[in-house]
């Protein structure tokens, strides 16, 4: 399969998943996170969330996409950085 780079909105993209840069709570933020959420159906995508309670850094958890056209959201925790000093 060859490799496309797509200049858009993902939230209006019909892809098999998306991801979403989450926090280790998974409560939904702004931005892209916010616009995840509510292109997804706020209360049913924060259901699931709900559900699944929390994700640690460097790991990843996955919910329906519900009203997305998107089959799933991968909601994925990085580690926060914290000046490059911390061990």
């Amino acid at each position: 399969m060859p490799f496309e780079i797509v200049r858009n909105d993902i939230t209006k993209m019909p892809v098999d998943a998306i991801v979403n840069a989450a926090n280790s709570a998974l409560v939904p933020g702004g931005g892209v996170c916010g616009a995840i959420f509510a292109a997804a159906g706020y209360d049913q995508l924060d259901r699931a969330r709900r559900t699944i309670g929390h994700c640690d850094a460097g790991q990843a958890v996955i919910t329906d996409g519900f009203l997305l056209p998107a089959k799933y959201v991968i909601h994925a925790v990085g580690p926060i950085w914290q000046g490059g000093g911390a061990e």
